[in-house]
């Protein structure tokens, strides 16, 4: 049997940001937009523990199973976690309602986090080390972020999603594909001041070349994806992506608008919402593809039956 993706949900806690907030920094709606696409997206109070928000989106997906001591494992993405010891993936379980004896540990591969864990477990199921895994990825960007920085107050958002994975007989094996440069860190960072500085052009260019290498290679590689969705980035970025990808002749997810870049976040953010609109089927092949910082960079297809209630 091949693994899959059996379930979806989200938590996007916290309030919503619109473009006027950020006039105080001499920023205005039409520049936002059309810089990068965003209209609004979801900042977490600062006092709201990331290990309740990601178990408010594993929870439901936990109420769900008919027994959920069958979830073996639990992968915990997040760039934001502030608290290294110890870290937040024993607590999710905890609260999310898993036994003690689940297999749970972080994992921080910058926005590009959600295709390293599901890699990863996929990797798991298939190889027989556990029935069931959720992958769930947890962002408060907002918290990272230089709020004075006209470059990238605006950019970034809050929220998490969580994803089961499953072996089931009638899924066909996942791809993958990934890599990484650690000689381009300087490229995203967090700096020593506080804030994250990127290169814009550097990121921008690099972005929309291995994301499109990614997904070209998914294809190439194994049943084509039936969606390709990028990390929610930029929109530019995306329409790029886009561009460069037509020829592969499927849709093409941007769904930055009302969300911002939630790093890690916003592939498994973008598919729920596309999902709980109708504009996916329940049944079909993702293809998630990712930039970030690192430099890492990634893609992974795979085979998704979900049921229709996707959200909380």
């Amino acid at each position: 049997m091949s693994a899959g993706i059996v379930d979806i949900a989200t938590a996007k806690p916290g309030r919503t940001i619109d473009n006027d907030h950020f006039a105080s920094i001499g920023l205005t709606d039409e520049w936002i937009r059309r810089r990068s696409g965003i209209g609004a997206r979801n900042w977490l109070p600062d006092e709201t523990p990331l290990a309740e928000v990601a178990a408010e989106a594993c929870a439901p997906v936990v109420t769900r199973m008919d027994a959920s001591s069958s979830i073996d494992a639990l992968i915990v993405v997040s760039t934001s976690v502030r608290q290294r010891i110890p870290g937040i993936a024993q607590k999710v379980a905890h609260l999310a309602g898993l036994r003690p004896s689940v297999l749970a540990f972080d994992m921080n591969a910058a926005c590009c986090g959600f295709v390293y864990g599901l890699v990863t477990g996929l990797s798991l199921c298939e190889a027989g080390q556990a029935r069931s895994v959720l992958v769930c990825s947890v962002e408060a960007m907002s918290r990272l972020v230089d709020r004075t920085d006209r470059q990238t107050a605006c950019l970034f958002g809050d929220g998490s999603a969580a994803v089961l994975l499953e072996d089931r007989e009638e899924f066909a094996g996942f791809c993958r594909v990934a890599g990484c440069d650690g000689s381009q860190e300087g490229l995203m960072r967090e700096t020593d001041a506080g804030g994250i500085h990127l290169d814009g052009m550097q990121v921008y260019d690099r972005a929309v070349r291995r994301m499109s290498e990614s997904a070209q290679y998914l294809f190439d590689h194994g049943p084509a994806p039936t969606v390709v969705i990028g990390h929610q980035a930029n929109s530019r970025i995306l329409e790029q992506v886009r561009r460069f990808t037509a020829h592969l002749g499927v849709p093409f997810v941007n769904r930055i608008e009302n969300s911002g870049n939630t790093s890690s976040a916003s592939i498994p953010l973008a598919f729920a919402a596309e999902l709980d609109a109708g504009s996916l089927p329940a049944t079909g092949r993702l293809g998630a593809v990712a930039y970030g910082a690192g430099e890492a960079w990634g893609g992974v297809s795979v085979d998704y039956r979900v049921p229709k209630v996707t959200t909380p």
